[in-house]
């Protein structure tokens, strides 16, 4: 069982010819409600590739609620760890799309703020992926935290997909862990932001680069992965599907190579559709990509279907 940490919310995404300047008018010419939020991206983009997967996070006691867990729902995410807060009220996200793909991220963190580790934690074995926005704010922050400790105690493996406001206080957390990560993740900008612990934070640390695929260090060793080819027109959850596939495939046992290259594919399809986790692609969707590429399908991958 992979467990994910993170955010729950409802995405308005709006596309925009082009951004406007402060105080002006811009028109958009789509406009879609989604499910998302780091956590429900990562989590629903896991179990449509097969994967059992646990999502803690937390949402108000609205409508919203509603909207935001319908995509994890139906795609067999156990929910049963979710809370409901009764002041405050569920995650809402803003993302404008300009042309090419590029989007904006504009977020109210509402209910994700309040979430507390659950008193039965944790179970026997498993991961434990924490997306970087749950270690923004306190109390989330501060559960997160606990729960990666003790995960790591109990010998599980550990990661964290970064977030950019999340790099300026990762120093202080990592040194709040008795043992290294298992993996860190984030995009370039992040990475090299928090290059200064790379050594310290994890082994494996890779490097999202959008178009250009991915960047691998293992212990030192760089390596790049090609990206795989789309029309890209929004990269919303793309990072999110990216990172936890890797992690589904490493905790599944499969080479760093393999895991990286699924987690392109996987990464590639969400560019090319508009949504966040209402269009994280299949295993289906993922194995016919492969396919078209004339690349193997890893074992660890027709495993996940039999």
């Amino acid at each position: 069982m992979l467990t994910i940490i993170g955010d729950i919310n409802v995405d308005l995404l709006m596309a925009l010819a082009e951004w406007p300047h402060e105080g002006g008018d811009a028109l958009a010419h789509t406009a879609v409600w989604s499910s998302g939020g780091t956590g429900i991206n990562s989590a629903v983009a896991v179990a449509r590739m097969g994967g059992q997967v646990r999502l803690w996070g937390r949402v108000g006691h609205d409508p919203a609620a509603t909207t935001a867990l319908r995509t994890a729902r139906s795609a067999g995410v156990d929910l049963d760890g979710i809370q409901y807060d009764p002041l405050t009220p569920t995650g809402l996200c803003v993302i404008p799309v300009t042309t090419g793909g590029e989007r904006t991220f504009l977020s109210y963190r509402g209910a994700n703020q309040a979430w507390q580790i659950p008193t039965d934690w944790p179970p026997t074995q498993g991961w434990l992926h924490v997306c970087g926005h749950a270690l923004l704010s306190d109390p989330q922050r501060a559960s997160a935290v606990h729960a990666l400790r003790s995960a790591q105690q109990h010998g599980w493996q550990t990661s964290i997909d970064l977030c950019e406001p999340l790099t300026n206080h990762f120093a202080p957390i990592i040194n709040q862990l008795a043992h290294p990560l298992t993996v860190l993740l984030g995009n370039q900008a992040e990475m090299e932001a928090v290059a200064a612990f790379h050594t310290s934070a994890a082994p494996i640390c890779i490097t999202k680069l959008g178009a250009a695929g991915a960047l691998v260090a293992h212990d030192g060793q760089p390596t790049p992965y090609p990206a795989f080819v789309v029309d890209a027109i929004d990269t919303t959850a793309c990072g999110d599907t990216f990172a936890s596939i890797c992690v589904l495939a490493l905790s599944r046992g499969a080479p760093l190579a393999d895991a990286v290259e699924v987690a392109n594919a996987a990464a590639a399809i969400t560019a090319s559709r508009r949504g966040a986790a209402d269009i994280v692609p299949t295993h289906a969707e993922v194995c016919a990509l492969l396919t078209q590429h004339q690349q193997p399908i890893p074992p660890w991958l027709l495993a996940m279907v039999q």
